[in-house]
């Protein structure tokens, strides 16, 4: 916002051997708190869509905390839906 950033988003496509079409991951969104509500995020994750669709991913996935209800907020005013998968890992050695 002017000469100041106030955000920023990453994001990844990624193909697989088990599917036919790559789909995309938003890694990453911050937007600086006095920034927010402001439609940033939005902004943000338009822009990573547009970025993933031109890279033909069709569909996007995001894992954020459970507690984050300000992201989760964001994402579903974006057309992001819950579901009931759940992440498990492992740190190998």
């Amino acid at each position: 916002m002017g000469d100041e950033v106030i955000g920023f988003g990453c994001a990844q496509s990624l193909k697989s051997f088990c599917y036919t079409e790559a789909y995309g991951e938003i890694t990453e969104l911050y937007v600086k708190e006095s920034a927010r509500r402001n439609g940033v995020a939005t902004s943000l994750i338009s822009f990573l869509e547009n970025q993933l669709h031109s890279q033909g991913v069709k569909s996007v996935k995001i894992l954020t905390g459970r507690d984050n209800k300000s992201a989760i907020k964001a994402y579903e005013l974006s057309g992001y839906v819950k579901d009931d998968e759940v992440m498990l890992k492992k740190k190998l050695s």
